[in-house]
């Protein structure tokens, strides 16, 4: 009755409403629950209780039993605490392969479970570049043996071993060796001694031979040791017969040391086939002036230090025209003493120059008076099919030549007598030297120009055209630079040329000629000498005389023990292991080094291009090859033996410091870049990255890609590099004839594109849109491939582009992507690298609008640009340094806030006119590099830093991205959003610019350099402090990467690996 009344009237049954209990209150129901919550409790403590004295009797019957049964066997053996230390260590440290492979599978199923639950697609996220590693041909040398069985032995011999001879058809070739006797040399008999004829050309065919020179002390000294198939000759004596000078071998001597055949051809020989071909004499020549140039002057400048050792100074002659002003100047034999002390001298390659109330202080012409207005000399340009006139080309500098658009208004108090005279002796001279026999050729040609004190005729490394130079009266005084300081080589008085070198080779200056006092000089441009060249041939021979008179006594030597070989394309030069007799200089090609570790996988070590010294580290230590180095494709080099070295240091002691200083540099830099690259992902070693190339052949994917008018643009950038030149096939048979591409014409094209590229920095080959002789002929010659395609394009890979895989396995292949100006920014460039494992490496270019218009298709529309100065800040020029190996590198480092500062540098970098070509950052720095990368534009960048830092110093956002400190204060979703928003959800090869960036791997504990991948994720992993944020996953392989400022906060070196 209580219940019922509780629970009120019209809560009850009607059966039950005529009770008079009191209604439930809120009281009472609060009492209810309490009891029943009561209940539940000591009914569970009363379950569990039962529950653990279940199990206690469990327990405890289990034990009587295992003590009844150690009982019936025994006592149980004692495990003491040290061995169970021992015990428990070891099982923590042993390996655990099989558990954790079980476990991978365990978390990839679980993975794809999960997936498959929650019905997780991957059609949002991006494609990812698949890194592959180089094909096993690009590190490896071609072995296959395959002989010329049309040549009888001998022939072979000497055509392998004097690759001079290589200009020559073979028809022409084959005429010579009708003149070849074979000798046969017993132990210690001598081939040549002191007082012989030098004028033979010898290869032997067996045995050894010593070849040395004999001091004034009656000494001795090995120069080289003569082994099969190398070569004893010297083409500065080989000069010196075809002008008629033959000389005796003053120092020199060979011997055998064992019994040996040896090939022996006249010079005489050359003398009847030069006069039935004379281009092919021309071209000998030049190939002996660049050697000459190339190996003697500069290579053994540069790399030993030798300058003045080099040249003969003359006396001092006799003045040819004495109503100089020069002769008031001062006397002709002052020294030149320093300099370095006048930094102001004028300079006539400089056009603003003006001096001290004169005018301009250039040449100025003879003849000139006061009133008279000058006539500037222009000579026709001549293009020629074999000897086209290194002026030809589109320059770097100044076009104008010496003698050519250059006046003055220095006023001369001589009359017209003394400059009639001055011509009159001008002309004489010229004819004489060059071998004329009248003056007809040269007397409209020549123009007489007055030099101040102290104003350069050209300087070092200049590709101006300074032209033939003679003077008339005066001093000049012809300098080298080395370091800081300028060496003189000698003086060159009047009556003595000056230029000749330059002239016949078309490469840039190796000397700084000045005048000391007032000078008269007469010039002959080089184009008009290249006129008179292509009507009397053997002028070259007079000039060539002009140049070998000058040289000293030691480069003859030098000349002897120097051999010039030809490494064809894949073939090896020496390999690891071999004995270090003799060190390399690279006149022409690429060469690769390549190391086999003792796992046998191979390893790029680096590349060699025009001018380096190869295999010198080896050769001055002593030790065999610690690396094989194989042709990129044919390469002719100067091989320098060990005994000339040797005899250079005997000589020259000063050289032993040069080569000490080498020897640490080589050492030092190739212990930082293995040390670097050891560091450094696998994608960064094995990718290779080498610039500074000679020769760049250019692919279009498809037909609709503008290729001509992209090869104007990039020709007009490497333009301002230096001297480049572009080839077509139209371009081929319009200077060289239809019929230049046949195969009879081989011989012929090879020499023509050698000397294009002796003459110019780089050589651009345009290919064919199909796979033509052309296209096939630009893909021997290269030392890079450029495959052209549209960035907004299918990613296909076009039909001569798939040859290249069999045509080009060594050669260096890039991708460039053009986009139109204003369009938008790069995407699915992973797409086109996937697509092309060849390519090591892209490059996005953003085109001006006039290279898709049909009037870009026309040559002529290119003219006028040509004609401009290219814009360093473009795209274009971005390729051309990159091409070239001048590229400009930014480096951003961490510093937390102070990275703001690095926004105010790029915009100062900018207005300085610096260019910056790639861009790498750390912590910050990758931060801001990333922004400048992706939008190329200060005032764009500027306003997302300043959004950004605006978002990083809201106080509300770091409140709530706070976490329990586990392992960072905060939980790095906020930090992750803001990076996200500000530099997009992009890949880092969709990127404007090259961009890298470093991070530190805490579970490999090393350094990891991010070149592709997702842009935001590697920023905000090299931005991660410890302990502020959480480390972030690599989506790649699940490492944890945070800040890459505890490894190396500004890694620069990585540019150079």
């Amino acid at each position: 009755m209580t219940i019922l009344n509780e629970l009120g009237a019209e809560r009850v049954p009607t059966w039950l409403a005529t009770t008079t209990n009191p209604p439930l209150t809120a009281d009472i129901i609060a009492k209810i629950v309490n009891n029943l919550i009561l209940i539940f409790i000591v009914s569970l403590l009363v379950i569990v209780v039962i529950v653990v004295t279940i199990a206690v009797c469990i327990v405890r019957f289990y034990r009587q039993k295992n003590e009844i049964r150690e009982s019936a066997t025994g006592p149980r053996t004692r495990f003491r605490k040290r061995d169970k230390v021992l015990f428990y260590g070891r099982k923590m440290l042993r390996k655990v392969r099989s558990i954790s492979a079980a476990t991978g599978k365990k978390k990839k199923m679980i993975s794809k479970l999960t997936k498959k639950f929650l019905q997780m697609k991957k059609d949002h996220l991006p494609t990812q570049l698949h890194v592959l590693e180089p094909a096993a041909e690009y590190l490896q040398e071609d072995v296959s043996n395959v002989p010329d069985q049309r040549l009888p032995p001998e022939v072979a011999y000497m055509l392998q071993s004097i690759r001079m001879f290589g200009v020559f058809e073979r028809p022409l070739f084959l005429e010579l060796c009708k003149h070849m006797q074979t000798l046969h040399l017993s132990a210690g008999q001598f081939l040549f001694r002191i007082g012989d004829a030098d004028e033979n050309f010898y290869v032997v065919q067996s045995g050894r031979l010593n070849v040395f020179i004999t001091e004034s002390d009656s000494s001795t000294v090995t120069l080289k040791v003569v082994k099969e198939g190398d070569s004893i000759a010297s083409l500065l004596s080989f000069t010196d017969v075809l002008t008629g000078h033959p000389q005796p071998y003053k120092t020199v001597s060979a011997q055998a040391l064992e019994e040996s055949i040896v090939l022996k051809l006249p010079v005489a020989a050359f003398q009847e086939v030069f006069e039935q071909y004379p281009e092919t004499f021309v071209r000998v020549i030049q190939i002996i002036m660049v050697r000459l140039h190339r190996v003697t002057f500069t290579a053994l400048h540069q790399h030993l230090g030798l300058s003045s050792e080099l040249v003969t100074a003359p006396r001092r002659k006799s003045v040819a025209f004495n109503s100089s002003p020069a002769k008031r100047g001062g006397g002709a034999h002052t020294n030149v003493g320093s300099y370095e002390e006048n930094n102001r001298t004028p300079d006539l390659l400089d056009s603003d120059y003006t001096g001290q109330s004169q005018g301009n202080a250039g040449f100025s012409d003879g003849s000139q008076q006061p009133g008279v207005v000058r006539k500037r000399f222009t000579a026709p340009i001549m293009i020629g099919a074999s000897m086209s006139a290194p002026v030809l080309r589109h320059g770097g500098g100044s076009s104008a030549s010496l003698g050519q658009g250059m006046e003055n208004t220095y006023p001369l108090s001589t009359t017209d007598e003394d400059m009639d005279e001055a011509m009159s002796t001008a002309i004489e001279a010229f004819r004489m030297n060059l071998g004329l026999e009248d003056d007809t050729l040269v007397k409209d040609i020549i123009h007489i120009r007055d030099i101040p004190a102290g104003a350069y005729l050209t300087k070092e490394d200049s590709h101006q055209d300074s032209g033939l130079v003679y003077n008339l009266s005066g001093l000049m005084a012809v300098t080298q630079r080395d370091g800081d300081r300028e060496i003189l080589m000698y003086h060159a008085y009047s009556g003595e040329f000056v230029g000749a070198l330059n002239v016949l080779t078309g490469e840039p200056s190796v000397f700084t000629v000045r005048a000391k006092h007032y000078t008269r000089v007469a010039v002959m441009p080089t184009s008009a000498f290249y006129s008179i060249m292509s009507k009397k041939p053997k002028v070259v021979l007079h000039v060539a005389h002009i140049v070998v008179k000058r040289l000293s006594p030691f480069v003859r030597q030098i000349d002897f023990a120097m051999d010039w070989s030809f490494v064809e394309s894949g073939r090896a030069m020496y390999r690891q292991g071999d004995d270090s007799d003799c060190t390399y200089i690279i006149l022409t090609g690429r060469l690769r080094s390549v190391i086999t570790r003792r796992d046998g996988k191979k390893q790029l070590v680096g590349e060699y291009s025009r001018g380096d010294l190869v295999g010198v580290v080896e050769t001055l230590t002593c030790t065999p090859r610690s690396t094989t180095v194989m042709a990129v494709r044919d390469t002719e080099i100067a091989k320098l033996p060990e005994g000339l070295l040797n005899a250079i240091k005997l000589k020259y002691p000063i050289v032993v410091t040069r080569l000490i200083n080498l020897l640490g540099h080589r050492i030092l830099g190739s212990w930082q870049q293995s040390s670097s690259i050891a560091s450094s992902s696998a994608a960064i070693e094995n990718q290779p990255s080498h610039v500074n190339f000679c020769t760049v052949a250019v692919v279009a994917v498809t037909e609709d890609v503008p290729l001509s008018a992209f090869t104007y643009e990039l020709i007009h950038s490497l333009s301002a590099i230096g001297t480049s030149l572009r080839l077509t096939s139209d371009y081929m048979k319009k200077v060289l004839g239809s019929s230049i591409l046949e195969s009879a014409n081989e011989y012929k094209l090879n020499s023509w594109c050698a000397q294009q590229e002796d003459k110019h920095r780089i050589v651009l080959y345009q290919c064919d849109t199909a796979m033509t002789v052309w296209t096939q002929r630009c893909i021997r010659q290269a030392d890079c491939i450029l495959i052209v395609g549209m960035g907004d394009g299918e990613p296909e890979v076009g039909k001569a582009e798939k040859l290249l895989e069999h045509l080009a396995v060594r050669t260096q292949r890039e991708l460039v992507l053009l986009h139109r100006e204003g369009g938008d920014r790069p995407q699915n460039t992973a797409a086109w690298l996937n697509a092309r494992s060849w390519c090591s490496s892209h490059h996005h270019l953003q085109c001006p609008k006039k290279m898709f218009t049909k009037k870009a298709r026309h040559s002529d529309y290119y003219v006028k640009l040509i004609r401009t100065e290219p814009n360093v800040h473009s795209d274009f020029s971005r390729l051309a340094r990159w091409l070239t190996g001048t590229s400009v590198g930014l480096v951003l480092g961490g510093g937390g806030a102070r990275g703001a500062a690095h926004v105010g540098m790029i915009k100062s970098i900018q207005e300085a006119g610096i260019p910056i070509d790639m861009v790498g950052g750390v912590s910050i720095g990758a931060f801001m590099g990333a922004l400048w990368c992706s939008e190329r534009n200060v005032t764009t960048m500027t306003q997302k830093a300043r959004e950004w830092s605006k978002k990083m110093t809201q106080w509300w956002r770091q409140i709530l991205d706070l976490t329990y400190p586990a392992t960072s204060m905060f939980s790095g979703a906020g930090f992750n959003q803001t990076i996200k928003e500000t530099i997009s959800d992009i890949q880092i090869e969709d990127l404007w610019l090259p961009y890298f960036t470093i991070t530190t791997d805490i579970t490999s504990s090393s350094m990891r350099i991010h070149t592709h991948g997702s842009l935001w994720r590697y920023v905000r992993s090299s931005m991660t402090i410890a302990g502020v944020f959480p480390p972030l996953c690599d989506p790649k392989d699940g490492h944890l990467l945070i800040d890459g400022c505890y490894v190396n906060n500004v890694p620069g070196l990585f540019f150079f690996v």
